[in-house]
């Protein structure tokens, strides 16, 4: 059984960290030692930078200074959220203009929480792919198999927790860059309804999608972290899986899935409905439109365009040929196709929240994403990226145009050794009942590391 959030290690270590501040030092000393370089999770990396920031935050605790909530836990910052210090690249080759380089919102409450930062995270040009390299092969390499992807894009994050040289990793989601790598390399994700946190200083793919995110080892360290800091999102209680009514999505945009995903997903909803929950055959009428939407071109790539014209001309040419093109049809878009998208994804949420109230269901639930990890030779043609990229998505991205929050966790191994994905999604800003949800699941099926173990480190 999964440890309840007052005992998970997170917990445990931030207890720790209160009673004894200078045990820092050592905290720090084991998340450098947890990074595996030839999996290349990090962007930016400096040991010394993050020794002294552990310095100075003892010295600090032992000035009398109040420590933080979240003093000494080490969390990793993908590559476009402003971290002050650490270089922000946005996944391109040069350093962005002086105006992005200081601390986001959501980094600024991290560091006055106390937190340690272990540096910036891999993600492709504008986090615009999902596949979690580059199309020239470029990025992070999946822990349980290193010639296979993460997912992305925030997969550099999801390394970080794989690895343990970050407790928390920020991301963001537009389609499901938080919730896919988190899948694909057996982590948790939690993607935040769009405005849940603050954007200030994040780099924009879509201001309309973009929402900010979470990854760590369990649903457990999850709520444990967001409890120390009094967030809430928090609930208010444990909810019993035998008062639980799953809504499974067997239409589309679901898609029949590969290397046995499927089946593990199947089997473990017969393992849920062993210790009470149900699990019902839902028809989501909303969910099909928003996956139509989002496969006509829906708002991303225009609204890319868009912020790189007006923000970042120079930087067009770092997205490369593929992405190039992808993001100039976006700027081929014409006002009124753009203002008529608009109106469809805000009555498409609105709908969606009515159909699930009527429902009377929890949570909607399916397969994180229906494609096991690509082998990276899979992906190495513009064809084969670009079916992947669309393909990883199937099950995530009309999360987002439904303005919802959505959470995955692991549940197994597919058929090569994988490992998959549960979603659960609810509508926006309904996160304490997702939370809530997943700590029941968690509760039954155990932690992460206790149903898929951990991945092989290289010798």
């Amino acid at each position: 059984m999964a440890n309840s959030p007052d005992s998970s290690p997170l917990a445990a270590a931030l207890e720790k960290l209160r009673h004894r501040p200078e045990s820092l030092i050592d905290v720090a000393e084991h998340a450098l030692a947890a990074r595996v370089p030839a999996w290349q999770g990090y962007t930016a990396w400096a040991p010394d930078r993050v020794r002294e920031q552990a310095k100075s935050l003892v010295s600090q605790a032992r000035s009398g200074t109040a420590c933080g909530p979240w003093y000494g836990l080490p969390v990793a910052v993908k590559d476009n959220i402003g971290l002050a210090v650490w270089p922000l690249h946005a996944g391109c080759a040069e350093p962005l203009p002086a105006a992005w380089q200081g601390d986001a919102t959501v980094t600024a409450r991290c560091r006055r929480d106390g937190a340690l930062f272990t540096g910036i995270t891999r993600s492709v040009p504008f986090a615009f792919t999902s596949v979690g390299v580059t199309p020239d092969g470029q990025g992070p390499r999946n822990p349980w198999d290193t010639d296979r992807v993460c997912g992305g894009s925030s997969s550099g994050a999801a390394v970080s927790i794989a690895e343990g040289s970050a407790w928390l990793a920020l991301g963001s989601d537009t389609a499901g860059s938080i919730r896919v790598p988190a899948a694909m390399t057996g982590g948790v994700g939690l993607k935040l309804t769009a405005g849940r946190w603050p954007m200030k200083g994040v780099v924009p793919l879509s201001h309309t999608l973009d929402s900010l995110g979470v990854m760590t080892a369990s649903v457990a360290d999850l709520e444990a972290a967001l409890s120390a800091c009094g967030d809430p999102m928090v609930p208010k209680a444990p909810r019993p899986l035998d008062r639980l009514r799953l809504g499974v999505l067997n239409s589309a945009p679901r898609v029949n899935a590969e290397a046995g995903i499927d089946e593990t997903f199947a089997r473990v909803l017969r393992e849920l409905e062993t210790t009470g929950a149900r699990c019902v055959d839902i028809d989501f009428p909303e969910a099909r439109d928003a996956d139509a939407l989002f496969r006509s071109g829906g708002l991303v790539a225009a609204e890319l365009e868009a912020f790189l014209a007006l923000k970042l001309p120079s930087r067009r040419r770092q997205l490369g040929p593929l992405l190039a093109e992808s993001v100039a049809q976006g700027g081929d878009l014409s006002a009124a196709d753009y203002r008529q998208r608009l109106a469809d994804f805000q009555h498409l949420g609105q709908r969606a929240a009515l159909r699930f109230r009527a429902a009377g269901i929890d949570a909607l639930v399916l397969p994180t994403t229906p494609l096991t990890p690509p082998r990276r030779d899979e992906v190495a043609t513009p064809s084969t990226y670009a079916a992947a990229d669309a393909q990883i998505l199937r099950h995530t991205a009309f999360i987002n145009y439904l303005r919802w929050c959505a959470l995955s966790l692991p549940i197994g191994a597919d058929n090569v050794g994988m490992p998959v994905g549960l979603q659960l999604a609810v509508p926006g800003f309904a996160e304490p009942q997702l939370l809530a949800v997943a700590a029941a699941v968690e509760r039954c099926l155990g932690t992460p590391g206790e149903r898929l173990g951990l991945p092989p480190r290289p010798r």
